[in-house]
């Protein structure tokens, strides 16, 4: 099912790997024969072998390794003893193993007699031996038919490829990040150097100012060159699971008896490898979806006057690094009657409100886990799982889907998603004194809007966007880091209109800031868990910024009841928490500045004990949180300089030290610490729960 072609070369250098691997770990093993870690790494290259094999076709390579693979697995369970017959028989294995690989690169087929090693395998394995001489023909059989096509010596200059790891490929990305970053910063140098010729009116320093903007210029053009090489590295062609597709497909129309074309052009776009894991299963639902649901029997398509073959087709654009998919059917459109009935079948307590539900609103029944319209379960569908799936890998491709069916006359579905993970393209904005990232495929447009036009309608406010109502809701009311209300703030607020499964949401904001396209970092072991994230990225001041996952926080704004939203008018109003972080590692006061501004304070850092006591000079902290080892001042001199000023002398301080030593501990908390946190059991959890009982919260 896999065009076997495109994938050859790859396979039989990643291959040749393995058997290297296995070579060096079954000696290895031979002479310790108690190391399970060999024994797990040996077993893991087997696997990889018969995986990969299986799924390009090469059924000799995948008994071979399988068969061994059972050898090894009877050792690691302890039912055989690793002796020097299972060594010789592995060897002879990947001599075995190699011999097909020139076999696989001369005509894309590996199969030959492997009788000997067959029963080499199961004599082993009851504890017998084998004939050498028996393996040794089929390995020599197999390289006579080799002979004609044997390998001729290479010389480095003949060597036009090399395999780079995914992981090697992803360092360089991260290594680049930090460039865009440094340029950010020049750009800020430059801004600084305009301002200043401004204010001086120095000729020289003008001079200066246009050639340093001429050098940046070509810095950003070469920057953005290398960026696409470094991108591509990771791109494969998109025909790897299109032409998989199709053939599933018409073996599927074949074994339901119905007459389709489909129509799936082939083109050279290239994508990168992480969105071709997932689109594979995307169009897969969608195809079959259209297949199942959407085209007719050929008797019901000419009694309606339709070509009795129906039609499904696939076509793919792609604009700069964005990519659009189309799946079209000429077949019967979604009954949406059907839908409504199905959704109060699902939620009889919700009869009413679905009942007064448009066809717009219908439309997200579709996408929810187990729904489905058909009456019984197929091959294909009936369990409610497939437009699920779409919803749920699209949004790991940060992608968004879109829809549109007419009755009798098919349906089409949009898909737009970027051609790479590596970057991701949105704008920065601030809420509730925190910085966030809106990734670009959510945005629909971004206005302003008086709250004096907003409609309140069942204690939701909602604001007519052309010929459409949609739902407002302020971020902030999500956050739990708040500012005091300021009661001359504006009537006229900023807002983002955020698209989601066909339907649209304002989410205001304090303040809209710059458009980028950044490199994506994933989410800090500590933050893992919060589902309201994707990732972070870093901004012009190398800051952690957070990605917001759009899809959880919608859910989180929709859910919020009226209680919760004048809870939220109220908390605007309250007192807030001032917390001071104090650590020399910068990563550090990120990851904790992060935590406890997503709860309910507003938190400010410093580097050292002596940077801290400036801060506190000019403000009073409710708490203060303190690294042990810092340069100039450390965390205990600092505390007792705390305990000396009678403004601060009863301030809760907590510390949090890299080791956990009885007597640090002693010496801290005689000092006048109220907590002691040891980074190996620092959790978001704990540093909350910590800070909330000191200021009782």
């Amino acid at each position: 099912m896999i065009d076997k072609s495109l994938l050859t070369a790859d396979f039989i250098e990643e291959t040749k790997e393995h058997s290297a691997a296995i070579h060096n770990d079954i000696i290895k093993l031979h002479e310790t024969p108690e190391n399970e870690e060999l024994m797990k790494d040996l077993l893991r290259e087997l696997h990889t072998i018969k995986g990969t094999s299986r799924m390009l076709g090469y059924m000799t390579l995948e008994k071979l390794s399988h068969g061994l693979e059972d050898v090894l697995k009877a050792i690691s369970e302890k039912r055989l003893e690793i002796t020097g017959v299972i060594v010789g028989l592995t060897l002879l294995t990947l001599d075995m193993i190699d011999s097909c690989l020139v076999k696989v690169k001369e005509n894309l087929d590996d199969t030959c007699t492997i009788d000997h090693f067959l029963k080499a395998y199961a004599s082993v394995l009851a504890g017998g031996s084998f004939e050498r001489q028996g393996l040794q023909d089929e390995i020599d059989g197999i390289s006579g038919l080799n002979d004609n096509s044997k390998e001729k010596e290479i010389s480095v200059d003949d060597v036009q490829s090399i395999r780079i790891k995914l992981e090697t490929i992803n360092n360089i990305i991260n290594d680049y990040d930090g460039l865009i970053i440094r340029e950010f910063k020049l750009k800020r140098v430059l801004d600084l150097l305009q301002q200043e010729e401004i204010e001086t009116k120095n000729p020289r320093l003008g001079t200066i100012r246009k050639n340093f903007e001429s050098d940046l210029e070509q810095l950003e053009m070469r920057l953005f060159d290398v960026q696409n090489s470094i991108f591509n590295l990771r791109m494969l062609p998109l025909s790897i699971i299109l032409d998989p597709l199709r053939r599933t497909i018409e073996n599927d129309a074949l074994s339901f008896g119905k007459k389709v074309r489909f129509d799936i052009p082939t083109n050279n776009i290239t994508l990168d490898k992480v969105i071709l894991e997932q689109l594979s299963d995307i169009l897969l639902h969608l195809l079959r979806n259209s297949l199942d649901h959407g085209i007719e029997s050929a008797e019901e398509r000419e009694k309606l006057g339709k070509d009795p073959t129906g039609t499904i087709r696939l076509s793919t654009t792609s604009t700069a690094n964005h990519l659009e998919m189309v799946i079209e059917d000429d077949g019967r459109g979604i009954n949406y009657d059907k839908v409504r009935q199905k959704a109060i079948n699902h939620y009889p307590d919700r009869e009413s409100e679905i009942m007064a539900m448009s066809e717009n609103d219908l439309s997200s029944f579709l996408f929810i886990s187990g729904f489905s319209t058909n009456e019984t379960v197929t091959a294909l569908s009936g369990r409610g799982v497939g437009l699920d799936v779409v919803r749920t890998n699209m949004e790991k491709i940060k992608g968004k889907i879109t829809f549109t069916t007419e009755k009798s006359k098919g349906t089409k579905f949009v898909l737009s998603f970027p051609s790479s993970l590596a970057s991701l393209q949105g704008m920065f904005v601030t809420s509730g004194g925190m910085k966030f990232l809106i990734p670009a495929q959510y945005i629909s447009e971004v206005t302003q809007i008086d709250e004096n036009d907003y409609i309140s309608l069942q204690n939701q406010n909602l604001y007519r966007l052309r010929e459409s109502l949609i739902p407002i809701y302020n971020l902030s009311s999500i956050l739990k880091n708040i500012k005091p209300r300021n009661e001359k703030r504006s009537k006229i607020v900023k807002t983002i209109i955020v698209e989601y499964l066909g339907k649209k949401t304002g989410i205001i904001v304090d303040d809209l800031q710059n458009y980028v396209s950044l490199v994506v970092k994933p989410l800090p072991d500590l933050l893992k868990n919060i589902t309201a994230l994707q990732g972070v990225v870093f901004d012009e001041n190398y800051s952690i910024v957070p990605i917001l996952n759009m899809p959880t926080i919608l859910t989180m704004l929709k859910s919020l009841l009226n209680y919760d939203l004048q809870k939220f008018e109220v908390k605007t109003q309250q007192k807030e928490y001032s917390i001071l972080i104090v650590d020399d590692s910068y990563t550090t006061r990120q990851i904790e500045q992060t935590i406890l501004s997503m709860e309910d304070y507003l938190v400010d850092t410093a580097v050292d004990g002596i940077d801290a006591l400036d801060k506190m000079k000019n403000k009073k902290y409710d708490v203060i949180v303190t690294d042990i080892k810092m340069p100039r001042m450390d965390g205990c001199v600092l505390i007792e300089n705390i305990r000396r000023q009678e403004l601060n002398k009863n301030t809760p301080v907590i510390v949090i030290s890299s080791v956990y030593e009885q007597e640090t501990r002693e010496r801290f908390m005689s000092a006048g610490a109220n907590a002691f946190i040891v980074k190996s059991d620092f959790e978001r959890g704990n540093l909350l729960s910590t800070v909330k009982e000191l200021i009782h919260e």
